[in-house]
């Protein structure tokens, strides 16, 4: 199968620019949310990644108060190690009914 290829040439240095900008942000985006050492605030998208939610299924968790979550000038703002915290905590098991032996 051949792919597709992209001329270059016939973009402006603005459109070029914004593809590449895009790119970078798409990994960087990735790469910021794996980084354990330091707290970040993360955008839907990014929190959602790090949870393995669905954005619909965290937008939902929000409006029942159920996730950690700030907002901002009207964005909403996850801190990832508060998500982290959330999410062993959800998950741990409960010490009155401790898993079956």
């Amino acid at each position: 199968m051949e792919k597709e290829k992209i001329l270059f040439t016939a973009l402006t240095t603005e459109e070029l620019s914004g593809l590449m900008e895009k790119s970078v942000r798409n990994v960087m985006g990735d790469y910021d949310i794996r980084m354990p050492e330091t707290d970040q605030l993360l955008n839907a998208r990014q929190a959602a990644k790090l949870i393995n939610y669905r954005r619909p299924t965290l937008y939902g968790l929000v409006r029942q108060n159920k996730i950690p979550y700030s907002k901002m000038a009207g964005k909403l703002l996850f801190s990832r190690k508060k998500l982290l915290d959330w999410v062993e905590n959800k998950h741990a098991p409960s010490k009155e009914n401790p898993p079956p032996a």
